[in-house]
């Protein structure tokens, strides 16, 4: 079974009737290593398996094999199957996700007691090519076979880091101007200190997990290869040659801050 599959599969339900008293939302953008984290905390056993959920095509398959047609059925009903057994539940949401739900509000009350992890990545660049191949080349994860070779264009990664920096942005802003409870965790934390962050994120949410059970690496694949480096150093030299892009993004910038403060 390949692992996008694999996802759906009634193997990683809860045995018994567990009632969801506290939830783990990875508040994430795309390409942040949410996927990682999530299949991190899986296997600590203390977290439920904080999976994309509320993704479009995830929903649409989760619909189809729960009979529900409204989200809230489909969540309430992932709560009781997917809820560890010290009653956490995981889910990872990206800010794009958010009209699904209704909203920000409408999220924090469907899921009990919810405690925040905003993911994100210092290296956006990067972030921004391995968003630009997986459009490109349909593979998301790493075990999803590649439709086609990607092909370097500049304004699929601009595109992308806009993306990336308004979402990362909203996240910080929607989470503090709601005294949401949250803490931050940069991708690299993940990927270098896998355990240290799986104790930090129990400590947050006073959940116990046993040392034996957490992770000491990532249990994903990394996707990125010599190619996302040339498409990067690719990027890097034609932004900073273009004077005339430069000026347009500095100007663009003071235009708004100006019509929007003043």
């Amino acid at each position: 079974m390949e692992l996008y599959e694999d996802q759906f599969s009634e193997a990683h339900d809860t045995v018994g009737d567990v009632t969801t008293q506290k939830t783990l939302i990875i508040a994430s953008t795309v390409r942040s290593g949410s996927h990682m984290l999530g299949h991190v905390l899986h296997e600590s056993g203390q977290f439920g398996f904080p999976l994309e959920y509320a993704n479009k095509q995830n929903l649409a398959q989760w619909k189809h094999k729960l009979g529900e047609q409204s989200v809230k059925g489909v969540m309430q009903q992932l709560m009781r199957r997917r809820t560890s057994t010290n009653g956490v539940f995981g889910i990872k949401v990206h800010y794009s996700h958010l009209p699904v739900f209704g909203g920000f509000s409408q999220l924090s009350q469907l899921f009990p007691n919810p405690h925040f992890v905003l993911l994100t990545r210092h290296d956006v660049m990067s972030q921004a090519v391995s968003l630009a191949m997986a459009k490109q080349t349909g593979s998301w994860i790493a075990d999803q076979q590649a439709d086609i070779t990607p092909e370097y264009r500049f304004e699929d990664i601009d595109n992308g880091m806009r993306r990336i920096l308004f979402e990362n942005s909203s996240w910080k802003y929607t989470l503090s101007a709601t005294g949401a409870n949250y803490i931050d965790l940069d991708f690299e934390a993940v990927k270098c200190d896998t355990a240290r962050v799986v104790k930090q994120i129990a400590d947050f949410m006073q959940v116990e997990v046993e040392v034996d059970k957490v992770p000491q690496a990532p249990v994903t694949r990394k996707q990125s290869n010599e190619l996302n480096q040339q498409w990067i150093a690719r990027f890097n030299q034609e932004f900073s040659a273009n004077d005339e892009l430069l000026r347009y993004n500095q100007e663009s910038v003071l235009r708004k801050v100006a019509k929007r403060f003043f």
